[in-house]
């Protein structure tokens, strides 16, 4: 994926490995200041530029109700799944009532992908089965039985504490030495 920030690139991985761990362990994603108008009781979880697939770079925001990809919009209950590539840092939509799925790609997908997922599946990621039912949104597809369990392990820490892994600090780009403690 070409015209992304590295910078970037690392902070939507990250967020998404840390809003994974806290959505399997029960939590949810949390509100932001919007940016759009909101419905009644509707929370916005984020914006961002994304790349749409014949449609070129597109703010898309995501709320707990809706999807904007530019000037247009999907209730969340519309889609009918939702894949997720984190590797390749795109999410794909597929929606009732649409031909082709919508396909974005850019820096903050895989945690867009986790958000769609938390709403839709009660779960971080999608469930292995493609055809698992979605939860309840607004009363329309059949909601998940029982209470939320986590479906796998996810550790923000990776291991990497535990294998006692020397893990790079980040560096100071100011007027400090390098090599002084941030």
């Amino acid at each position: 994926m070409t015209g992304w920030d590295e910078e970037q690139l690392a902070a939507g991985f990250r967020s998404m490995m840390l809003l994974a761990a806290l959505v399997e362990r029960g939590g949810r994603p949390a509100a932001v200041s919007p940016t759009v108008r909101l419905r009644v009781a509707e929370k916005q979880y984020g914006w961002f530029p994304a790349d749409v697939v014949g449609d070129g770079r597109r703010v898309v925001v995501i709320t707990d109700q809706r999807i904007v990809v530019g000037d247009r919009e999907w209730p969340l209950r519309a889609l009918a799944r939702v894949d997720t590539d984190p590797g390749d840092w795109t999410v794909t939509l597929w929606m009732r009532g649409r031909q082709e799925p919508l396909r974005l790609s850019g820096p903050w997908m895989p945690w867009l992908g986790v958000v769609l997922c938390a709403e839709l599946y009660d779960a971080a990621f999608e469930p292995a089965e493609p055809d698992a039912p979605l939860r309840t949104v607004g009363g329309e597809p059949p909601a998940l039985p029982g209470p939320r369990r986590p479906s796998a392990s996810v550790d923000p820490d990776l291991g990497l504490e535990r294998e006692r892994v020397a893990v790079p600090q980040p560096v100071h780009r100011g007027d400090r030495d390098p090599s002084a403690a941030v």
